[in-house]
């Protein structure tokens, strides 16, 4: 087979092997039934922060969270569906309680707005959380909203795989500060 053959099936086997970017794909966070994040996530109480990773698996009913130290060990897995909350620390106690959040605060001290958070995460407003003041950037997007005593501020909305959400947030409560940069989204909308 001459060289000039040969080259041109080598460029033609390269150029069909070339990785096409792919789109990705714009959603409504409205039309989201179900997510999973992974990110990092810092935690600050008052005196104390606890900086690391999480994984949040997230569906109309049941809600799974692992938070991991910085270093990858577990650190807590938090659940709930149907039939209550669940917390495993690392050095694999188990507690049950009716409700997510109290479950939270009375063990690891932390109390994490579960209610509201599937919605903010978002950029939704929590549907049971009263009234919210929001506040929008010039592309329309959240850039602020405050409800039930929160602040949640939008800090960035580069693409974490899905257009629409965004990537990094800043909740502010009473006693607890929590910074998240997700990673990763991945979404599900309508129902299953």
């Amino acid at each position: 087979m001459p060289r000039a053959a040969v080259a041109a099936l080598l460029a033609a086997i390269v150029s069909a092997c070339a990785v096409v970017p792919r789109e990705l794909p714009q959603i409504d966070p409205a039309a989201v039934t179900r997510f999973e994040l992974e990110g990092r996530i810092n935690l600050r109480v008052p005196k104390e922060s606890f900086p690391g990773r999480v994984r949040w698996q997230h569906a109309p009913v049941t809600d799974e969270l692992w938070f991991y130290s910085p270093v990858g060990s577990a650190v807590a897995h938090l659940s709930r569906d149907a039939r209550g909350a669940r917390l495993v620390t690392s050095e694999g106690r188990e507690y049950r309680a009716a409700d997510l959040r109290q479950l939270a605060f009375d063990v690891l001290g932390w109390d994490l707005p579960l209610e509201g958070l599937p919605y903010w995460v978002r950029a939704l407003p929590w549907p049971q959380g009263g009234e919210s003041v929001e506040e929008s950037d010039a592309q329309g997007r959240l850039k602020q909203l405050r409800q039930a005593g929160w602040q949640v501020s939008y800090l960035d909305w580069s693409p974490a795989g899905v257009l629409g959400l965004p990537s990094k947030l800043d909740l502010q409560g009473e006693r607890l500060r929590i910074r998240l940069v997700v990673e990763r989204w991945s979404v599900d909308a309508g129902p299953r």
